[in-house]
């Protein structure tokens, strides 16, 4: 099926943060997540303690985050480079579930893949999947992800930048 595009915004706005907070305290959302069980509360203060309608900088201080959202400007979820090292940790999250299983994940890991590798330069980038997670393991390997080996609860999947080269030849 192919999904509709969707648009990569690094501004994230207070409502943005809302959703977020909606999202992380939907089990069904989280429950395969590497996240601290707290998040929802953690981001909950944040917006109490910072009256800003903008909270852009305080999402992007370990990396690149971006919200994800439809065409109609819907925010759907989020997406987060995390840098490390010489490589890139990646973190997609759909959060509205009636846009599960339309490729919206899939469509951002390759917007993602080319800010890595194009504009980061970083050589590569991993992801750390939940071994019951199918529908994210399925959109990581149909783009070039590779599984490498089993981390703690975790599958650590990679794509350097010469894989992902190959794959758009």
């Amino acid at each position: 099926m192919k999904a509709a595009k969707v648009k990569l915004t690094q501004e994230v706005t207070r409502n943005d943060a809302l959703s977020m907070i909606d999202w992380m305290e939907c089990h069904e959302v989280t429950k395969y997540m590497n996240e601290a069980g707290n998040i929802a509360l953690e981001i909950n203060d944040l917006i109490k303690r910072v009256n800003l309608s903008i909270l852009t900088h305080l999402f992007n201080q370990d990396g690149s985050f971006y919200i994800i959202s439809t065409v109609e400007n819907l925010p759907i979820g989020f997406v987060k480079l995390k840098y490390m090292n010489n490589e890139a940790e990646m973190v997609v999250m759909i959060g509205e579930k009636q846009h599960w299983g339309n490729g919206y994940g899939k469509e951002v890991i390759r917007e993602m893949l080319n800010h890595a590798f194009f504009h980061r330069r970083v050589p590569r980038v991993i992801a750390k999947i939940h071994p019951n997670n199918i529908r994210s393991i399925k959109a990581f390997e149909r783009s070039g992800f590779l599984f490498e080996r089993d981390i703690n609860q975790f599958r650590l999947y990679s794509i350097t930048l010469e894989e992902f080269i190959q794959g758009i030849i």
